[in-house]
């Protein structure tokens, strides 16, 4: 079930300065960046339903090799955001679940990655406009723990968000999104644009799609998102890593339920 409602992934790789302007000049569109980007994250929340989910196998070079589920659950504080990773040839597995408002700001992170016989366990809170907890690795020579305390300003949205986004977004050629996300993996921030294109008529495992392709540009490496066409129950079907031989598709249902 690539999309459900009741009733995300490969091995993630991810100021302007202007001048004679007054100081008061660059805090106000400061300001007005993250009102922007905090009415972003409120918006896709309230589109979305209740809780939704899509999985996606994974083709590497031409081959079957793992898949990814990507999903939401809305509880009374807001949203619980998830993403279930793997990619056996390269020994993957990823499990990462983000504690949302009901404006998708942070209150909490906690990843747990595998890489052959190393593993990483973080744990992070939002305290005051940042990310603070820890981030423990454990391999076989021993186990480092890291103190982990990240600067993390109104506005900025889970890395995630801009795969689920699509769903909600107009299938009209060139609407255009925009905002700053933060990927805990990576450790890493960027300044990304969803922009719907035409997508055509596509092939999965799971069958033969109309979609439109939403372009993820911004973010390292770039995507492109697949979605079904159609005002009800639009489904991701495919997403492509750009510049690599290697994509996401649909997968059929029985297979997405186990």
């Amino acid at each position: 079930m690539p999309f459900r409602s009741p009733s995300f992934a490969h091995i993630r790789t991810a100021l302007a300065v202007l001048l004679a302007v007054p100081v008061f000049g660059v805090a106000t569109q400061a300001q007005a960046q993250a009102q922007a980007q905090e009415s972003i994250g409120a918006q896709a929340s309230a589109a979305l339903p209740e809780r939704g989910e899509f999985v996606l196998g994974l083709v590497n070079e031409g081959e079957r090799d793992g898949f990814m589920r990507l999903g939401w659950i809305k509880t009374e504080h807001g949203m619980l955001l998830y993403d279930r990773s793997m990619m056996p040839s390269a020994q993957v597995y990823e499990t990462l679940v983000f504690g949302l408002t009901p404006d998708l700001q942070f209150e909490s992170v906690h990843l747990e990655f595998h890489r052959g016989l190393a593993y990483m366990n973080l744990d992070l809170d939002a305290e005051n406009g940042r990310l603070v907890g820890q981030r423990v690795i454990q391999r076989l020579e021993g186990t480092e723990e890291q103190a982990v305390d990240i600067a993390m300003p109104e506005g900025i949205l889970p890395r995630p968000v801009a795969f689920i986004m699509p769903l909600i977004m107009s299938e009209e050629e060139g609407t255009e999104e925009a905002f700053r996300w933060y990927g805990p993996l990576g450790n890493a921030f960027a300044d990304v644009t969803i922009t719907a294109r035409p997508g055509g008529v596509i092939e999965t495992p799971a069958g033969s799609f109309d979609t439109t392709r939403y372009e993820i540009r911004g973010g390292s490496p770039d995507n492109d998102v697949y979605v079904t066409r159609g005002a009800a129950d639009r489904r991701v079907v495919r997403i492509d890593v750009v510049g690599q031989n290697m994509q996401f598709l649909a997968v059929p249902e029985t297979e997405a339920e186990e």
